[in-house]
């Protein structure tokens, strides 16, 4: 009896000690501390004080190319560089060999602030040496970066830990916490770009993350960029009124176009097809503003003029006047006709365009070699009487059209019969045409004042061309913003910006808010995109 007793008390203590090992098995195998390194961060001293300039860009080569040519960095004693490139006031370049493959994980952290954590993109091309930006540090903090490295299998190879000291910059918006609202689904992965904040005064690109705290700061010399655009592993924005940048991952001007005798205006996009950079823009020898598009060869840099749209719209121009006073809302004495606003491109080399002046959707087709109208989506009366009124396209259903729209954007759908679409947009639902005063605003019932309103709206048209019809499929209620603001389709999302309430933030794609936060600001930004980044800084991973 005594030996069975001993048996069973055997076996109960063989049990406890397996559960015991079992539960010290994810400390036995948890992740190593990180080495804290002592590699000091350097800066480079330029004599050239244009970013954007050749002679700028040339410094920062010489200068790390002679750091590398005198020492022999690793990932385990690597060289540190605070902004060489002068692009990324939030950012530290990173060089180091190792004996392997890796990919290299990286997580920000400062005081009082949420960890900021991303795979990095390696742009060194070489699978020995690692070279990347690290972004995201914190203005004004001590921020500790930690990276882990991992072989080809995941395991990790290398985990080590330093500490930057970033200087505060006053210059930065403030943005509050996040409020959330009764959205279920979680933000969307990305930073927020805040774009022409306070107009083109304070003309900077600010990076926010998804707790409001800035990741980034893109310094511009002078003009807004009114979006941000990703071609070939390279980014490309505006930085003067007349000049875009190509940079690369590691914060590097590589190109610079100019479009002498033009002014840059409220958007650009890239045609991947055509490999142009189409932009709205002013043509300095005109009278008018707002109403040209241009194309710019990404490859030669070689400047076209597409259309004028007073070409194709002279009856409605000839009927249009100049503000009480003689002067346009930008103080020049150019009449603001049409003030196109967005546009975007369709797969057969048209596009859409947005009139705020005109509240009007236009598509125009064959944009390169023979431009027409093809429709108009209107929902008031401007057109009456005119040539033009055959291209407007039927309502379809009960519902007031857009009017002083912004951020107009094609969808496509495979589910949808041939000729069918998508437009979308941030309605301001604004009653104001300051060139046609006969207007007839009663057809536009619920609009708002500039100061005042009751609500601005996401629309979301669904266009038969082969009916010859539009209907609104989908709408939702955002804060009141009579000018500016942006609404765009991101990762399942809908983020959006309202200038006037000076605010931006994120629904759920059936329009409940998840959350939204409120920045300082004199006047407003002009837009708010959000943008991920991937094969840019940080990795497809």
């Amino acid at each position: 009896m005594k030996k069975k007793h001993y048996i069973i008390l055997l076996g109960l203590i063989i049990a406890a000690g397996f559960a015991f090992s079992r539960n010290l098995l994810p400390l036995v195998w948890a992740e190593p501390a990180p080495e804290q390194i002592s590699s000091k961060v350097k800066t480079v001293k330029h004599k050239e004080t244009n970013i954007y300039t050749k002679a700028y860009q040339k410094e920062t080569d010489q200068q790390l190319a002679k750091w590398k040519t005198k020492q022999k960095y690793t990932v385990k004693d690597p060289l540190l560089v605070m902004n060489p490139y002068g692009t990324n006031t939030g950012a530290l370049y990173f060089y180091g060999t190792s004996s392997k493959e890796v990919t290299v994980k990286c997580t920000v952290r400062a005081e009082g602030k949420d960890d900021y954590s991303y795979t990095l993109k390696n742009n060194s091309g070489k699978k020995d040496e690692q070279e990347f930006l690290i972004t995201g540090l914190v203005p004004g903090k001590t921020n500790q970066v930690v990276l882990t490295f991992y072989d080809k299998n995941q395991n990790i190879y290398y985990k080590e830990a330093f500490r930057v000291t970033t200087a505060a910059d006053s210059e930065i918006p403030a943005v509050s916490s996040l409020n959330s609202g009764s959205g279920t689904t979680k933000l969307s992965n990305g930073l927020f770009a805040m774009l022409g904040h306070d107009k083109t005064d304070n003309a900077n690109i600010y990076l926010y993350d998804n707790s409001g705290t800035i990741r980034g700061k893109i310094p511009l010399n002078s003009y807004r960029s009114d979006r941000l655009l990703f071609i070939d592993g390279q980014m490309a924005y505006s930085y003067e009124e007349d000049k875009i940048a190509l940079v690369n991952g590691l914060g590097k001007v590589t190109k610079t176009y100019s479009i002498d005798g033009y002014e840059l205006h409220h958007d650009f996009a890239y045609d991947e097809e055509s490999q142009k950079i189409l932009c709205l823009v002013n043509d300095k020898n005109k009278d008018t503003i707002e109403d040209v598009l241009i194309a710019v060869d990404v490859k030669t840099g070689k400047v076209e003029k597409l259309i004028d749209f007073e070409d194709y719209f002279k009856e409605i121009r000839k009927t249009a006047k100049q503000r009480e006073g003689g002067k346009n809302t930008y103080g020049g004495t150019e009449l603001d006709w049409l003030h196109l606003n967005s546009f975007d491109l369709l797969e057969d080399g048209s596009l859409v365009l947005s009139s705020r002046e005109q509240s009007t959707v236009i598509k125009m087709k064959n944009i390169y070699k023979s431009p027409s109208i093809d429709y108009l989506i209107h929902g008031g009366s401007l057109y009456e009487g005119t040539g033009l009124k055959k291209y407007q396209l039927k309502k379809s259903g009960t519902f007031v059209a857009q009017a002083g729209q912004h951020t107009i954007t094609y969808e496509k759908d495979d589910s949808l019969a041939d000729g069918q679409y998508y437009l979308y947009m941030f309605n301001n639902n604004y009653a104001s045409s300051s060139a046609y005063t006969s207007f007839d605003w009663s057809l536009y019932p619920g609009t708002g004042e500039f100061e005042s309103g009751t609500k601005s709206m996401y629309y979301k048209y669904l266009v038969d061309e082969s009916k010859g019809t539009y209907k609104l499929v989908s709408s939702f209620t955002l804060p009141y913003s009579s000018i500016v603001s942006s609404v765009q389709h991101y990762h399942g999302n809908i983020t959006y910006s309202s200038g006037m309430d000076k605010s931006y933030g994120e629904y759920d794609s059936k329009g409940n808010l998840i959350g939204k936060f409120t920045y300082d600001a004199d006047k407003y930004a002009y837009r708010v995109l959000k943008y991920d980044f991937k094969n840019y800084w940080y990795s497809q991973d």
